[in-house]
């Protein structure tokens, strides 16, 4: 069995319980890393201001329902959801230090983030894995208690390509 202890060279074979997985030197992945918020009666304009970040997709409270190409559907959102979005391109598997890099971000909001979970919202991190290859990493201990401390939970997305 190969080891990769700390990190693997891109060249190198990675073991899973599955059989060998093997990196392609230079291959192209892509992963998103995400703040989605979601709450009952605020503005997403007010989202973006108190963040300085711009939302990717959003859509306030009672706002008319629609398609993502824009299609008008019927009735209205019963909820405020603000997404902001940052897609990376990498030729390796690690992920880990974008994830910490929007949360350090984050920290100086903690005030507007633990008001936001008081006042009926929730908000996560999402890494979004696109289906492009293998991506592993290790999020620090010190990130996940930054999570903890500003109210947000940690969302994963994977997304396979048949």
């Amino acid at each position: 069995m190969i080891s990769c202890a700390g990190r693997c060279d891109a060249r190198e074979l990675a073991l899973t319980d599955h059989g060998i997985l093997s990196f392609e030197d230079g291959a192209q992945r892509r992963f998103d890393v995400e703040l989605f918020i979601v709450h009952p009666t605020l503005d997403p304009a007010e989202i973006t201001a108190a963040l300085g970040l711009q939302a990717s997709i959003g859509h306030g409270v009672e706002e008319p329902r629609k398609t993502p190409k824009g299609t008008p559907l019927l009735g209205n959102y019963q909820d405020t959801r603000w997404r902001h979005s940052v897609r990376y391109d990498v030729k390796d598997q690690w992920f880990a230090d974008r994830l910490t890099n929007l949360v350090d971000r984050l920290v100086p909001h903690k005030a507007f983030l633990v008001n936001l979970r008081t006042t009926g919202g929730r908000a996560s991190v999402i890494v979004q894995f696109l289906g492009d290859g293998y991506l592993g990493d290790q999020v620090p201990r010190e990130t996940l208690g930054k999570l903890v401390e500003l109210g947000l939970d940690l969302g994963i997305e994977c997304f396979s390509v048949p």
